[in-house]
């Protein structure tokens, strides 16, 4: 008797979770909202490149689908890009996020470094040359940067670059 009711809880249970996942649409998906909402990508200054997965997406403002960032299959080549959406701009320098859930929610707004070429940074003379503490500010800037993990180790060598050739 007992085997008996325990083989129908079992029974019904199975039938139960079975109705459950397919009431979700069949997608499969626990977190719909998550998957369906598109990841808005957006930069200051407007009109930079936007790279998932290493391959042009666009150009910002852009919306991109979560799956273009989390494919489930992708070459092995790849892993390292998995998961980030970069910036580029000419004049600036590449901007490289991670995806965690805030960007998935809220979308990812850039803030580019651009350097001189920012019109809102004012200039005594245009052919005036920096000053050594102001090279060293910004070269410690990168550095803190990378520390932090903000920047990958590839972005703070092309900042450092950019920084040394204004010299």
């Amino acid at each position: 008797m007992f085997l008996k009711r325990s083989a129908k809880v079992l029974v019904l249970s199975n039938l139960l979770l079975v109705a459950g996942c397919s009431s979700m649409g069949g997608t499969g998906n626990l977190f719909p909202a998550a998957g369906d909402n598109p990841i808005k990508i957006e930069s200051e200054p407007s009109g930079a490149e936007v790279y998932v997965m290493g391959e042009k997406a666009g150009v910002t403002p852009l919306q991109i689908s979560h799956k273009n960032v989390f494919p489930n299959t992708y070459p092995k080549g790849k892993e390292s890009v998995y998961g980030r959406i970069t910036l580029k701009k000419a004049g600036c320098l590449d901007f490289t996020r991670t995806v965690n859930a805030e960007i998935s929610s809220v979308g990812l707004r850039a803030q580019l470094d651009c350097g001189d070429m920012n019109p809102a940074s004012p200039s005594t003379s245009g052919d005036a040359p920096r000053s050594s503490e102001a090279v060293e500010q910004r070269l410690d800037k990168i550095k803190d940067l990378l520390n932090k993990g903000l920047i990958t180790e590839e972005e703070a060598k092309k900042a450092r670059e950019h920084i040394l050739n204004d010299l």
